[in-house]
């Protein structure tokens, strides 16, 4: 089952990684419990030089060089989210997708960097990228704040709603990364809340303060990926109803919900763009079922569980919606039924797991 109609693979993102069930001989979960990394493992992001490659761009803005890295070698090691938002193991190639120029703030893919522009886009994107401020006061900026950038860019450009959104949309996963870190082979939704499931009775057998403590972030990290905001709500609040043996675990919750947010605020700005492509009939019947189906998962990603049904229903129950994203929806109605019936206020990880 692939992510996506396959006509939109050479169309849209190039930060999807598409094959239909990645690398999933890989197997499954891998115990977490066994070899949790500590609670604070997850705000780490170490610089990994294999594969890196560095290029030299020309701002189009100013004319200037500057370089960039590209990661040349990337896996599916950790599955992908209903979404479609891919994991390798290390470093993620979307985090060096796109390239923002030190000296303008001009951001573009690396793959679609243009090489000239007209005197009038030079014009409206410099009026764009007021916004965002003096580029002596956006070093070292994060990749989410690069994609952000590219989506105002593109948008100045005359690139699609779709097109935009992806960029949002993509700038979103790379602040959920800083969230859930590496999780190997969750496969979408279902196999996902399976999964959850199945670390979560495994989280009740722990004694220990500080096991619980890594347990709870774990569920809650599993959670996120699979888009369970009650279950990840519920996760972390029992963080606060045991010691956390000196992990700093309220610290860690307020900043994973600050992260979360981020991530929201993007994926939001990705659902604007999606809708308005929706309604002014943009793009193939293919690729407008696909950005509905993507319109309902952020609705469920944001707790609206009504609406998300209400879309992921129509895209099933349209005869023209490709086989794959029927497959994808379907998938998610079946979880949402799930997910909303568990509701919220579990007070202990069974009830927030609910059942497989």
């Amino acid at each position: 089952m692939s992510m996506e109609p396959s006509s939109l693979r050479s169309e849209c993102s190039p930060f999807r990684v598409l094959p239909a069930r990645l690398f999933a001989a890989a197997g499954g979960l891998l115990l977490l419990l066994a070899a949790a990394a500590p609670a604070t493992a997850q705000w780490r992001d170490p610089i990994e030089q294999y594969g890196v490659e560095v290029r030299t761009l020309v701002d189009p803005l100013d004319g200037s060089s500057f370089q960039a890295r590209a990661l040349l070698v990337s896996n599916g090691l950790g599955g992908y989210d209903s979404d479609g938002c891919p994991y390798s193991k290390g470093q993620q190639p979307r985090a060096f997708a796109v390239a923002t120029s030190p000296t303008t703030l001009f951001s573009a893919p690396m793959s679609d960097f243009p090489q000239a522009l007209t005197a009038t886009q030079k014009q409206d994107i410099r009026a764009a990228l007021a916004a965002f401020g003096s580029p002596d006061e956006l070093a070292d900026l994060p990749a989410s704040t690069g994609y952000e950038i590219a989506a105002v860019v593109a948008r100045s450009l005359g690139k699609g709603h779709y097109e935009v959104g992806e960029l949002y949309l993509a700038g979103a996963w790379t602040v959920r990364d800083t969230v859930v870190g590496f999780l190997p082979g969750l496969q979408g939704a279902g196999d996902t809340w399976r999964k959850m499931s199945d670390v979560n009775t495994r989280a009740q057998q722990q004694t220990d303060n500080r096991a619980r403590t890594r347990a709870l972030f774990d569920l809650a990290r599993i959670s996120h990926r699979g888009g369970f905001v009650t279950q990840r709500e519920a996760f972390l609040d029992l963080l606060s109803t045991f010691p956390d043996a000196g992990l700093g675990a309220m610290e860690k919750r307020d900043e994973f919900r600050r992260r979360v947010a981020q991530e929201q605020r993007l994926m939001q700005l990705a659902r604007r763009e999606f809708q308005a492509g929706l309604g002014s009939a943009e793009g193939s019947i293919a690729e407008q079922r696909y950005y509905l189906y993507l319109v309902g998962d952020i609705d469920r990603r944001a707790g609206d569980f009504e609406a998300a049904a209400q879309a992921l229903q129509r895209v099933v129950d349209d005869a023209r919606t490709a086989d794959d994203v029927a497959a994808l929806a379907r998938d998610i109605l079946q979880v949402l039924a799930v997910q909303e019936r568990e509701g919220a206020g579990a007070d202990s990880p069974a009830e927030a797991g609910g059942s497989k």
